[in-house]
């Protein structure tokens, strides 16, 4: 997905460039890149509030203007012990405004990404997504070790399995009339349709918010580039009988964007709500639920004429991977592997079936078969936590404890803002 491939709000938030501002809570309506966010908007400087004025109006400037000359008075030197801030404390990042926290979570992700094309052949070969691993050097000099290990490696299918796949995008036209507004819907965020099984809102789940939407511009910035590099052709490319009922995006078809999108949301939401330990979160049947929303969106698209079911079944491998390297970046513990998809491997006739990728009681992606297997180099998550992303965790974990008196008792998911219902820490700490 990416936000102006249609005439509608896409998400992706274009590899994290919409974000936008934050710029109108609207319902997180359009939230495409926090767009729908920006800048407070909807609050509208408050301006919401009463008709009072929006902060930096032309009223306001100037009023301020006439203010200070009135009351400032004679110029008086600060003589006063300040301190300065914290360098690199994770705390701070609680001051700042959620477009500006963006930009860091941008490059902590983007900062420690690779990609690299091994051609095979004329017009084939494998893309292929490293994650980079910094370490101090031992010599003690400021330039760090790096070393790459392999994230996700993806071909593309052959055209006679696309011509063979082209039959069931055919079969699925006939649904388009009954999922007509959930195709049009889903052109956003995921978000959207997520939040009708878990309790997400603006007001309640803000960080939580913040969280999936920067998942959600790490897994456009990896899918866009995958299929750039694929460059597979789209369904129209191959029969005039398809005709998608919207307008075809421009890029590649393989992987779909929506799927990859839809599951790497899916599976950072429930690894959240797993790691907050609350009643009823730790039931499976959470996960499953998840993972059939994604599924939906994914098999959408293909309903609507400009995905194959092979590009589902890439988008939700890749988006999978993504969901558990995204929460390994946050949490730094689990061991992490990533996973290759052959396309060319692909059995011509299957359709796309989460269930044979995914198991939610384990939290373990599944061998399908030939066509996709689990990369042998594993990543630490001790070696790849992101502090920044680890207080962005831990706020949105935050939000999903209950609220109650310690005498209370209850399940040990409850907890106060405070010590994050597990006891403080310095990722923890926003008391600043």
């Amino acid at each position: 997905m990416t936000p102006r491939e249609t005439a509608y709000p896409a998400g992706g938030f274009g590899g994290f460039g919409g974000f936008g501002g934050f710029g109108g809570f609207g319902g997180f309506g359009g939230f495409g890149g926090f767009g729908g966010f920006g800048g407070f908007g909807g609050f509208g400087g408050f301006g919401g509030f009463g008709g009072a004025p929006s902060f930096d109006s032309p009223l306001i400037v100037n009023a301020l203007i006439t203010n200070h000359d009135g009351i400032a008075g004679t110029w008086q030197p600060v003589t006063a012990a300040i301190q300065e801030n914290c360098p690199e404390y994770d705390a701070f990042l609680g001051r700042l405004s959620p477009e500006v926290r963006q930009s860091i979570y941008a490059l902590e992700l983007a900062s420690r990404l690779g990609f690299t094309f091994k051609f095979e052949g004329t017009c084939s070969g494998t893309a292929q997504v490293w994650h980079l691993n910094v370490t101090s050097n031992p010599d003690g000099t400021d330039t760090p070790l790096a070393a790459y290990a392999m994230l996700a490696r993806m071909s593309r299918p052959t055209m006679a399995i696309f011509k063979k796949q082209l039959d069931l995008v055919a079969n699925y036209a006939d649904l388009r009339q009954d999922r007509a507004a959930e195709i049009i819907a889903q052109l956003s965020t995921p978000v959207e349709f997520l939040r009708s099984i878990a309790f997400i809102a603006p007001a309640r789940t803000p960080y939580t918010i913040e969280l999936l939407a920067t998942a959600q511009g790490l897994a456009n910035l990896v899918e866009m580039r995958i299929k750039y590099a694929l460059a597979c052709k789209r369904p129209i490319e191959f029969s005039p009988q398809i005709q998608p009922m919207i307008l075809t995006p421009t890029h590649g078809t393989l992987p779909s964007g929506h799927s990859t999108e839809a599951f790497t949301l899916a599976r950072v939401l429930w690894l959240l709500l797993r790691d907050a330990g609350v009643v009823p979160y730790d039931d499976t049947i959470w996960g499953k639920m998840f993972m059939r929303q994604a599924s939906r969106i994914a098999v959408n698209r293909t309903v609507a004429g400009v995905h194959f079911p092979v590009d589902s079944e890439a988008g939700a491998i890749l988006g999978l991977t993504l969901g558990a390297y995204f929460a390994g970046r946050c949490q730094g513990s689990n061991e992490i592997k990533g996973w290759a998809f052959h396309g060319d491997q692909y059995p011509d006739s299957r359709d796309f079936d989460w269930t044979q990728l995914y198991d939610p009681a384990t939290h373990t992606q599944k061998d399908p078969g030939a066509w996709a297997d689990e990369t042998t180099t594993s990543l630490t998550g001790t070696t790849i936590q992101s502090r920044p992303l680890a207080w962005l965790w831990n706020r949105a974990k935050q939000e999903w404890l209950d609220l109650r008196e310690p005498c209370a008792g209850g399940s040990s998911g409850g907890g106060t803002l405070e010590d994050g219902g597990d006891g403080a820490s310095p990722l923890e700490d926003d008391s600043s």
